[in-house]
């Protein structure tokens, strides 16, 4: 959470022009009073010279802050920042000396402090020079404006110049955002405080290009909020330049024409499609499926189930619900196999796919012969191999490859390269998807309380800062594509179940940790179970519904359980609420017979005696093993009620599955906390 100080100190962007208006008004008065020989304008120049003096002090005190921030150049800052106070100090003197004949002197030395303190300003956040090199003809624009040339690299006829337009403002010598420089080639290689930014050949793993993909609310994306973003033939060009090495001396002649050029990475299928269904979203991340947007102006979605092994065809299939919109799917170290590759045969516009650490075979990677856009394609550690030859090939947008430790052999991937000349193949270990039997610790979830009436605070922690944590809200897996967790508290004002792990190259990642957050407004008066739970989990009966206690695993004592059957409570608040939202937190354990509830109602009275239905929601049989867990069910009611009784029926399974061990046993649902909004 930004800081007050921060606030302020970013105020001063608001307030600097004021002192420069005022005292320059102040100016061409007095000259105006000379030269007519008249006292008219003296009470409008006072005044003038007064407002300035505040606005000056008031400038240099939000600076001061400001320069707290850190990322400028010291020398200029110094010089910025003296100046400014000295201009405050002499405003503030020129005002106390108005009655005397050293006024219009304090004045002009006023003016002049001013001045200079503004143009080292601009020098700050524009660069050396910025006022001065509009008059003056620049060698450097000259020469990397002439992409014509043949002796011309791609850096200089393509890279540099985009660089200078779109991110040198902010990463130059006088300001040096992330400790970054992008104004020379030796900044580029040297990185910033968080590492290097170019990974030569691998865009993907190249912190300069995934920021500027990152979504404009996003704090990482490059340029930030508010500033002209990359367009797609300049991203698309960046991509290209990393994709041949990043090399500073590759002539411009190898970058093709975007338009021209097969086999070309696309940021973007061609096509126009509407964006995906908010419901459709909605069941997604039920069944714990991890799906994000692209952007906020895209329809575009990246989805994930890396690390799923509870994957079927019916929860699988589910992707048909975004068909259109899916374009980047990660399906490593999953249990996707040559049955369940089948069904991307419904997703036309997917251009980036992850297999590796899959069982996938040659006979799968035939199902994705139909599929035009895809670019990039990983199939380390799989047994596809030398049969997949035709089907690579074939694939007109391919034009990234990873095969490491496939069953693709030295002649394949010669056949293989001979046939698309313009694949890049990357046959060794990738720093992303690399194994090694070191395992990190999971991150600790630090908070206060988990049940919450307004808003919470979430930390993450970890004892290493060069461990990076990812973490989801919507129940999903975490993987490195979740959003990456920046050292601020977490916000939370729902209902939400937040997963996290810690990751870093040339590890494992860790284990998922999770906790769960629950919203109330309105606390039951009583409640009456309409049947008593099991007496092996009878907990304290009613109450462990609403005493505002939640556990993560399904043996806490705040859980009550019912075996082969519903529970059904009746909520008392005594008075009528307002009532529009409803929370059931569970545990899941399906190796035990606990299952998640498989429907929740809910029906609205006024006298306990009369019930009006309101929601009703039914969820789906699962086709697998789901993961230990505990979880939130969240529904709202069709419009916001009037009411003072709810009766609340969390709906059991009933029996265990037909693929369970206990099949047509009688299974559990646990629950230990019903929520009201």
């Amino acid at each position: 959470m930004a800081s007050p100080g921060i606030f302020f100190g970013r105020l001063h962007l608001v307030f600097l022009h004021l002192p420069i208006g005022f005292l320059v008004l102040a100016g061409v008065l007095a000259v105006l009073s000379y030269r007519q020989k008249s006292k008219q304008y003296q009470p409008a120049i006072h005044l003038a010279v007064l407002a300035g003096a505040c606005a000056a002090a008031l400038s240099a005190a939000c600076g001061w802050l400001l320069a707290q921030e850190g990322g400028y150049d010291e020398v200029l800052l110094q010089r910025h920042q003296w100046l400014g106070f000295s201009a405050a100090a002499l405003a503030t003197a020129t005002w106390l000396l108005r009655h005397t004949r050293w006024h219009f002197a304090a004045l002009a030395v006023t003016l002049a402090a001013i001045t200079l303190a503004g143009h080292f300003g601009g020098a700050l956040t524009h660069g050396e020079g910025y006022l001065t090199g509009a008059l003056l003809p620049s060698k450097k624009n000259e020469a990397t404006g002439a992409s014509s040339d043949t002796n011309t690299t791609v850096y200089q006829a393509f890279i540099q110049p985009l660089l200078e337009k779109k991110c040198v403002n902010c990463h130059n010598p006088n300001k040096k955002k992330g400790e970054l420089l992008l104004d020379t080639r030796e900044g580029l290689l040297a990185g910033g405080k968080h590492g290097p930014v170019l990974v030569p050949g691998k865009p993907d793993s190249s912190e300069l290009y995934r920021r500027i993909l990152l979504p404009a609310h996003d704090e990482d994306r490059m340029p930030p909020k508010g500033k002209q973003p990359l367009s797609r033939e300049e991203i698309a060009l960046v991509r290209q330049w990393i994709e041949l090495g990043a090399d500073f001396s590759t002539p411009a002649g190898a970058l093709q024409p975007l338009e021209k050029t097969a086999g070309q990475a696309v940021l973007f299928p061609p096509v126009q499609v509407k964006r995906a269904e908010p419901d459709a979203l909605d069941l997604l991340r039920k069944n714990h499926i991890s799906v994000m947007a692209l952007g906020q102006d895209v329809p575009w979605l990246s989805v994930s189930v890396a690390g799923k092994k509870d994957l079927d065809a019916a929860r699988f299939g589910l992707l048909k619900k975004v068909k259109e919109q899916v374009i980047h799917l990660d399906c490593s170290h999953s249990n996707v196999d040559d049955r369940l590759l089948a069904l991307l045969r419904e997703l036309p516009h997917l251009t980036r796919l992850n297999l590796s650490n899959t069982a996938v075979t040659d006979a799968g990677l035939k199902q994705l012969s139909g599929l035009q856009f895809i670019e990039y394609l990983n199939i380390t550690n799989t047994a596809a191999g030398d049969g997949s030859v035709e089907t690579l090939s074939a694939l007109p947008a391919l034009h990234t490859l990873f095969t490491w430790k496939s069953g693709l052999s030295a002649a394949g991937l010669q056949q293989l390269q001979a046939r698309k000349p313009s694949l890049l193949l990357a046959t060794g270990a990738a720093s992303d998807t690399s194994t090694t039997p070191l395992q990190l610790r999971p991150p600790k979830i630090l908070y206060a309380r988990n049940i919450f009436e307004d808003t919470v605070q979430v930390m993450l922690d970890f004892p290493f800062k060069s461990v990076e944590l990812f973490y989801t809200l919507d129940q999903a897996s975490p993987t490195t594509q979740s959003y990456r967790y920046k050292g601020e508290p977490l916000v939370l004002d729902q209902s939400a179940t937040l997963r996290a792990i810690a990751a870093r190259d040339g590890w494992q990642n860790s284990p998922p940790v999770q906790a769960s957050f629950v919203k109330r407004k309105w606390t039951p008066r009583s409640a009456v179970l309409a049947a008593p739970p099991s007496p092996k989990y009878p907990g304290d009966g009613a109450a462990s519904l609403t005493d505002g206690k939640i556990g993560e695993v399904y043996t806490a004592k705040t859980f009550i359980a019912y075996e082969g059957q519903h529970l059904t409570a009746v909520l008392d608040f005594g008075e009528a609420i307002d009532f529009h939202r409803l929370s059931v937190h569970y545990a899941e354990n399906n190796g035990s017979w606990v299952f998640a509830p498989h429907g929740l109602r809910v029906e609205t009275s006024g006298d306990g005696k009369n019930w009006a239905p309101c929601i009703r929601s039914q969820y789906p049989v699962p086709e697998g093993m789901q993961e230990t867990r505990a979880g939130i069910l969240t529904e709202a009611a069709p419009a916001s009620v009037k009411t003072r009784y709810l009766k609340v029926t969390v709906q059991s399974l009933l029996k265990n599955p037909k693929w369970h061990p206990g099949a047509g046993q009688k299974c559990w649902v646990f629950v230990d906390e019903i929520l009201v909004e």
